[in-house]
């Protein structure tokens, strides 16, 4: 039984697998981004979550360094006294008096009391509220012990008892209940606010807390507390885990960086095997033409009817002849690609208007039966640019090709001009072909890519001629722009500096 429910199981964990095996093997790319982003995700819920931990923490144990001073500085005030200077004397003109009638009503009538309570508190609570002169009082308290921050401050009640002549405390406030008769914007779980915007008094940010008592009969016990905490408290917190901070955020701003550097090159990698792959496919056909022509030659020159014809044999001779040379015109690229990076250029005075003209005589008579329209717009001026030769020739025949090879047209029309300005010559080649995307411009200058579409898929070439063309721009410092709009040809201007 077990086993049939395993076997059971064990298919689909399988089929799991292979799915997820078949999928990362097609999507390598997405597999990677979706595990560094989960990845980058957790660490940086833990590394958040680290980080609020410590504030929180370091919040809950901040010591303000002045609050003994102004421990030391309240309590001078308040000797023999309660909340501040002639806080007692309020509170005793208001209870005093009541005290023996409060006494009956507690032994005869609790509900009475408890009404008759509430309303001398509110009384109390109101006066002192009315009368407290901490402004002063804090003034003074502050210039003596030379405090400069900027606080906050808290004053409240948080219990009162009175005694009658049993010598009992009975309760008549408690910061925990709340008291119907009492205003309730008074009340909070704090107790009765007296002074200051504190609004979260804790043990913290606690000078004094003390619970005041007297012996004789029809007194009273009351508790306050008196707080105190800067205005920049969190600033200060934040400034005693700044290094934590710090090295939290270079860790997540190293990991982003490493992240984002590794898919790059791992981008990057991938895309010259690509190309490494592509430009393999492409060598091979172009080896495979000249090879096959020269073998299928060989095979008829052996025949014996060939050989009896003079002709053939010529025929098959110069077939011979052209398809070693184009295969060794191919090895010879192959052999030069290295050299493009290093290229080296013998700059010399020369009229581009001529020069031009002579590299488009040549050119127009490569394809002379392949209606090609070239359009040759010469400078006005005299227009001399220092420029080696051979690669200044090389570069604008790679141009001129392209504009031919990549061109359905019916008549290929290529327009050339060359403009003089007071900053800079520029020689523009303009054509009706095919034109190219905005991101195959982006690429068109990496070596042996090849836009493979349609049309490039049966046009020769190894990928390396527009590779060529950027490095002799760059060795001549001078710069190339490309304007192309797919189906609606491309212009290609070099800008040469006066």
């Amino acid at each position: 039984m077990i086993r049939k429910l395993w076997g059971v199981l064990k298919l689909p964990a399988e089929r799991i697998y292979l799915l997820f095996r078949n999928y990362s093997m097609k999507h390598p790319f997405k597999i990677y981004i979706t595990t560094s982003v989960i990845c980058f995700l957790v660490l940086a819920i833990i590394q958040v979550t680290l980080v609020y931990n410590t504030y929180d923490l370091l919040n809950r144990r901040f010591y303000y360094e002045k609050k003994g001073k102004l421990k030391e500085e309240y309590n001078r005030t308040i000797v023999n006294d309660k909340l501040f200077p002639g806080g007692q004397a309020i509170i005793d003109s208001i209870i005093t008096p009541e005290m023996r009638p409060l006494e009956k009503l507690y032994l005869t009538d609790t509900a009475a009391f408890k009404k008759h309570t509430q309303q001398i508190l509110r009384r109390i609570f109101t006066k002192l509220i009315r009368e407290q002169n901490m402004d002063s009082l804090l003034k003074v308290i502050r210039k003596r012990g030379n405090i400069t921050d900027s606080l906050k401050y808290s004053l409240r009640i948080t219990s009162m008892d009175v005694k009658f002549s049993d010598g009992e405390y009975v309760n008549i406030y408690d910061r925990r209940k709340r008291y119907p008769l009492i205003d309730e914007d008074l009340q909070s779980i704090y107790g009765i606010r007296i002074y200051g915007n504190l609004p979260t008094p804790d043990d913290n940010n606690q000078i004094l807390n003390i619970n005041v008592t007297t012996p004789e009969a029809y007194t009273y016990a009351m508790g306050f507390a008196f707080n105190a905490d800067p205005y920049n408290r969190q600033q200060l917190v934040l400034r005693q885990m700044q290094f934590i901070l710090i090295m939290s955020l270079l860790s997540m701003l190293a990991i982003i960086i490493l992240f984002f550097t590794t898919m790059r090159n791992w981008i990057k990698q991938k895309h010259l095997s690509d190309v490494k792959t592509d430009f393999i496919n492409n060598i091979t056909h172009e080896f495979h033409t000249p090879l096959t022509a020269i073998m299928v030659a060989n095979k008829n020159i052996r025949n014996a009817k060939v050989l009896d014809n003079k002709i053939a044999i010529r025929s098959l001779s110069d077939i011979i002849e052209r398809q070693s040379q184009r295969l060794k015109l191919l090895i010879s690229q192959v052999l030069d690609i290295a050299a493009i990076d290093k290229l080296f250029v013998q700059k010399k005075p020369h009229d581009l208007n001529v020069l031009v003209s002579d590299i488009l005589t040549d050119f127009s008579i490569k394809f002379s039966s392949a209606n090609v329209q070239i359009t040759y717009k010469r400078s006005e001026d005299n227009v001399v640019a220092d420029a080696d030769n051979f690669h200044f020739t090389t570069l604008l025949l790679n141009i001129l090709d392209n504009a031919v090879k990549y061109n359905v047209q019916p008549v290929k029309h290529l327009l050339v001009s060359i403009i003089h300005t007071n900053e800079n010559i520029e020689i523009s080649i303009s054509d009706n072909g095919i034109g190219m995307s905005k991101d195959t411009i982006k690429r068109i200058f990496d070596k042996f890519y090849r836009h493979q579409k349609d049309l490039t898929q049966n046009t020769k070439g190894l990928g390396l001629g527009l590779y060529y063309v950027k490095q002799c721009i760059d060795a001549h410092q001078w710069k190339l722009k490309v304007d192309s709009e797919a189906g609606k040809g491309s212009t290609f201007v070099i800008v040469i500096p006066v």
